[in-house]
């Protein structure tokens, strides 16, 4: 793996230390009681951990891909549902950096950066598990929206402002 630079070293650090210090602590009691980790998900909003994968100009602190994994890895560590909270926000920044429109860009990974949303999705729908070829969920345009037909599932009790 690729040696990280001093600055990247202090993050996976800080990162370990919050895993230690809040993480572990708690995430039997979070687990057992189905409890969304609010506070913890506002301390890695605060840690900057959002932010990591989100390039110049829209985020001030993207790190290789080796800190991002030992990042990632350290959340795991603590709850496995922290890191896939990172990772889903990831994959859309990144989605959104490649592939997005300049006003998509400008409008959502300044407040990706900083975690004020948050991102992540779904590839997934009853009975279809991980498998996209047998999805059968369909969105259609229709105006300035989309109609969605299919079997769907999920939780918008911690959706994110447009």
């Amino acid at each position: 793996m690729t040696a990280l630079n001093a600055e990247e070293q202090a993050i996976v650090e800080v990162v370990r230390e919050f895993v230690d210090q809040d993480v572990r602590p708690v995430v039997r009691e979070l687990e057992h009681t189905n409890t969304y980790p609010e506070k913890l998900i506002e301390q890695m909003k605060e840690l900057g951990i959002y932010g990591l994968a989100v390039p110049e100009p829209w985020g001030e602190v993207a790190v290789s891909m080796p800190c991002y994994a030992l990042v990632t890895a350290e959340l795991a560590r603590g709850w496995m549902s922290l890191a896939g909270a990172m990772g889903g926000h990831t994959v859309v920044a990144k989605l959104l950096a490649a592939f997005g429109t300049k006003e998509q860009q400008d409008r959502y990974l300044p407040r990706m950066a900083t975690g004020e949303i948050r991102a992540t999705m779904a590839l997934t729908e009853p009975g279809g598990g991980s498998d996209l070829q047998a999805m059968t969920t369909v969105a259609r345009p229709d105006g300035d929206g989309f109609v969605v037909n299919g079997s769907k599932t999920g939780s918008a009790t911690r959706g994110a402002p447009s």
